[in-house]
């Protein structure tokens, strides 16, 4: 006579497949609310981030609204005096008679050339991260311009440089902005 009961070890199995059927239940349940309070959570930042725009976008129409036209022409006259002005060697070049060696590396083309103009004895670099190491030896002060350079290109040159070098990191083309920054270190 047959038995139409399973064996034990199936049962045991079953019994065991059950319960971790029940705990796995369970973990799917934890993690579809947690799933669900990030997803709340995504939802408030999201509307958090377009109301901030909103109230960007309203805070720049009012500057724009009081902006006083006076400083417009102002900033017009004042350039204009200083294309007239012709400025005199010591004006333009504040370093020329400091025994420093002064290099800079990255900015555009365009500031690279406004550079060497008012300042004839900086050495100019460029801002290909192929430079040659040695225009850095001896180098009292690098100056590095992050804009329109490569972060390898001023990684190589921080490593080039001696260890007492100065390195002056700036991201703005005024020069006028530069040479406080130049002078702030020699201070």
């Amino acid at each position: 006579m047959a038995s139409n009961q399973p064996p034990k070890s199936v049962l045991k199995r079953l019994a065991e497949l059950e319960r971790i059927c029940e705990e796995l239940t369970g973990q799917v349940e934890a993690l579809t609310a947690e799933r669900n309070a990030f997803k709340v959570k995504y939802e408030d930042i999201l509307l958090e981030n377009i109301r901030l725009q909103e109230k960007m976008r309203e805070y720049r129409e009012r500057l724009r609204r009081h902006e006083p036209i006076e400083v417009k022409a102002v900033v017009v006259e004042e350039a204009a005096m200083e294309e007239d002005a012709e400025p005199k060697k010591g004006e333009l070049d504040a370093f020329a008679d400091l025994p420093l060696k002064i290099a800079v590396i990255g900015g555009t083309d365009a500031w690279q050339a406004k550079v060497m103009e008012r300042h004839p004895g900086f050495k100019v670099i460029g801002s290909s991260k192929n430079f040659d190491r040695d225009k850095l030896s001896g180098t009292d002060i690098l100056v590095i311009n992050t804009n329109a350079v490569s972060h390898a290109c001023t990684q190589k040159a921080k490593g080039e440089v001696d260890k007492g070098t100065e390195i002056l990191t700036i991201s703005t083309n005024n020069l006028e902005i530069l040479d406080k920054k130049i002078m702030d270190i020699l201070a």
